[in-house]
């Protein structure tokens, strides 16, 4: 830590300043310091995987702070998770001390959060408003449905959540959703969007998208705030700039269009949450949208072998859309990539459990990790390791804040903190069970739509209007009674007292041990690590009130919440993003899995799946272990895949192949491949397979061959897509539908009756 009387004093010397600041300085590269002393003005810094960015970020922070005497207050820096942004001021404060105070260093979502509370008048939102996180949208948008009487629609509701986010990351109003619409099905979409906003409204409740979006819309409507946020705004960084969506991009133009002082710290090759509404255009045309900025880049690795950093640096050069660069490392060579090319998909998960206990000895299990494309991949790793004995965690499944118990007290809090949280109503008003019917609660609802109120305050309109029997009355009046005491608890009581209140008063753990038996020891476990959190919470902030706790749980994400467990972990490549282990196990390079089926349509697709696929690589600090599997099961049937087109891409050199011990039990097994290329492609193509070939068919027993010829594994040829192998087929005459892999345009559902579709013989 750097005294701060060493810079606060007048007296204070200029050798002693420049003795401080060549601490701060040492050990950087000199890109790094060059990226760190950057004096004012726009900068963008390229950064490569393992390249030492947050080191950068923070102490830039540091040195403005000591050497361009800008106070904290002033600094703002943003990135994506709560864990970033944790360990990015953990290492500011043990740099500055207590010169660290008043300095913002969060995500985006918690920016916008303390903002919307400091300014919510403005907003439009009462003091109290909620966050409602995923299973709580999930849960509105279900009740929507139920109450317009459109179950039966063709997407379902996680489909609708999924497509109203969308339209929030492209601020789209339900009303532009709706004129943009041209189909029945798009304008059920735009009337769902609205009721959903209007609900939201109702309740007094936000979700995480319109946390950046009232804020932007806060911004628009007065400029007077937006200009004083921007005055206070003396520097901003920004970490993982790539990663950054429309609204986070005006957000950050908002902050940054006073001083003009704005660092932005990313690698376009690790731009991968598309999906989400990330735009790599972003920092593709930071340039342009900033004249004079200075570009640095990062391209010394500090975390993998040099053979690693050789193959994934080939691998992404394939890429058109990136601004260029080539990363390097000092540190030795290492030991090559291993290539296990496995009989089916069963065979690859064995393979990995064994190699797991083969280098056990070398690393520990929880070391190791295992990453796949889709989360549906993990089953046969997770019953092979279930069945070895190998310890496993896995990431991104039910995460804390999501696992039923404590979403169950958490709403009980919440809504003792916002009565009008109908989502919370809905959860707890009958957990644990206390005899309120779905008769009853049907009634409320019936009152809440008529007038137009939150279901907490029709249940008593419902009780003075003698709306239902006098038993069910009586019970919702005492769940209204207990709701009610809750409340004023929740204005006296810290957090935690209230919870162990309410878990007492409500006989939980009788409810627990009821309903999961076995298993209400581990659920009872999760209820008491809520109460430590609370604890916690109010140890490391004095003044923090029940509703700034309410705000952390819901801003906690699930790729936060990595366990220190002994264990191999297991996570998609998603979830992967900032993470490193020495060894990596990378499952699944099949063609149609990696890259997917559904990416193979565009050239952007492609590309995206190979950042991925180098984000992948680049987990790794001594050991890159892939596979792919031959065979794999669709809906129970064995499916023939070709290696990914990735494998190609790795250079001679950097890759050996390990010959599976039961290869000869398929007669299209494994082989010495001769001809041209890499190495890899040797051992990644079947000998007769070009890029613009179909696949080869499956050689698994299928019964007898269909009349039509259409067989499962059959070679056939699209006027149109070209050459295919195909993959599967259901219904009969005219509505015989086939699904076919073509080499250039993935997976496509044909109907043959009205394609002219020619089977290829030889």
């Amino acid at each position: 830590m750097i005294p701060p009387e060493r810079f606060d004093s007048p007296e204070i010397a200029n050798d002693a300043r420049r003795a401080a600041l060549d601490a701060v300085l040492g050990g950087l590269n000199e890109e790094q310091a060059r990226a760190v002393t950057h004096g004012g003005g726009p900068l963008l810094v390229l950064a490569g995987a393992g390249s030492g960015k947050t080191r950068v970020i923070t102490h830039r922070i540091v040195h403005l702070t000591v050497a361009g005497g800008v106070p904290s207050s002033r600094i703002v820096a943003v990135t994506f998770t709560n864990k970033a942004a944790a360990e990015m001021r953990r290492r500011v404060e043990r740099l500055l001390g207590a010169r660290a105070s008043g300095g913002w260093i969060g995500t985006f979502h918690a920016l916008c959060l303390r903002i919307l509370r400091r300014n919510h008048d403005q907003a439009g939102l009462p003091a109290g408003f909620v966050i409602y996180d995923s299973a709580d949208q999930q849960s509105l948008v279900k009740r929507i449905l139920r109450a317009e009487g459109i179950e039966s629609s063709s997407d379902t509701p996680r489909s609708f959540r999924s497509r109203i986010s969308r339209a929030k990351n492209a601020l789209q109003t339900p009303d532009e959703m709706e004129q943009a619409a041209y189909s029945p099905q798009g304008r059920l979409r735009a009337r769902v969007y609205r009721l959903y906003q209007q609900a939201l409204h109702q309740a007094n409740a936000v979700d995480f998208d319109d946390l950046l979006v009232r804020t932007l819309e806060l911004f628009d409507r007065h400029p007077e705030v937006a200009q004083g946020y921007a005055q206070r705004c003396e520097h901003l960084l920004v970490d993982e700039y790539q990663d950054t969506n429309r609204p986070q991009y005006l957000l950050i133009r908002h902050l940054s269009a006073l001083h003009g002082n704005i660092c932005v710290v990313g690698d376009e090759d690790q731009s991968i949450y598309r999906f989400r509404g990330a735009e790599i255009r972003n920092i593709l045309e930071f340039e342009a949208d900033h004249p004079g900025t200075s570009t640095i880049r990062l391209e010394q690795n500090y975390r993998s072998t040099g053979t690693i950093i050789g193959a994934a640096t080939a691998l992404i050069s394939n890429n058109v859309l990136r601004k260029g660069k080539t990363l390097w490392t000092q540190n030795p060579d290492g030991e090559m990539l291993e290539l296990f090319c496995a009989p089916d998909d069963r065979s690859e998960a064995v393979h990995v459990a064994r190699q797991v206990r083969a280098l056990e000895s070398d690393a520990g299990l929880d070391e190791m990790a295992v990453l796949y494309r889709t989360n549906a991949q993990s089953r046969q790793l997770e019953e092979i390791f279930r069945r070895e004995g190998i310890p496993y965690q896995i990431v991104g499944s039910v995460q804390f804040y999501e696992r039923k118990e404590v979403k169950d007290l958490l709403a009980y809090v919440k809504l003792a903190a916002n009565p009008a949280d109908d989502v919370s109503f809905r959860r707890i008003v009958n957990t644990p069970p206390r005899g309120i019917g779905e008769t009853t609660l049907r009634v409320v609802e019936d009152v809440a739509r008529t007038m137009g109120l939150p279901l907490m305050e029709a249940a008593g309109h419902t009780l003075e209007s003698g709306l239902v029997a006098s038993r069910a009355a009586g019970r919702l009046e005492k769940f209204l009674d207990f709701v009610a005491e809750l409340l004023e608890r929740s204005d006296e009581r810290p957090a935690a007292e209230l919870i162990e209140h309410l878990v007492e008063s409500i006989d939980y753990a009788a409810y627990l041990e009821k309903g999961y038996g076995a298993m209400a020891g581990e659920r009872m476990e999760n209820v008491q690590a809520l109460v430590s959190a609370a604890v916690e919470y109010a140890e490391e902030n004095e003044d923090g009130t029940l509703q700034d706790f309410l705000d952390r749980s819901a801003l906690v994400a699930g790729a936060d919440e990595l366990r220190d467990v002994p264990g191999v972990t297991l996570m998609t490549i998603h979830c992967a993003k900032g993470l490193e282990f020495p060894v990596v196990f990378l499952v699944g390079l099949d063609d149609g899995v990696f890259p997917h089926a559904m990416a193979s349509d565009t050239p952007e697709n492609i590309e995206e799946e190979r950042r991925l696929c180098y984000v992948a690589m680049t987990r790794a600090r001594r050991r890159l272990l892939l596979s792919h599997a031959r065979l794999r099961r669709l809906q129970g049937a064995l499916i023939p895949h070709p290696p990914s087109r990735f494998l190609e891409e790795i250079p001679p050199g950097r890759i050996r192949e390990i010959v599976p011990p039961d290869a000869g039990f398929f007669d299209d097994a494994p082989v010495r491949y001769a001809g041209g290329g890499s190495s890899a492609a040797r051992v990644a193509r079947p000998r007769t397979a070009r890029r613009d070939a179909a696949p080869a068919p499956a050689r698994v027993p299928v019964g007898p061959p269909p009349e039509d010829g259409f067989a499962i594994g059959a070679l056939v040829r699209h006027p149109r897509f070209g050459g295919g192998t195909i993959l599967d087929r259901e219904g009969r005459g005219k509505q015989l539908k086939l699904t076919i892999r073509f080499a250039d345009h993935g997976s496509k559902k044909i109907l043959p009756a009205y394609t002219k579709l020619l089977i290829q013989t030889g």
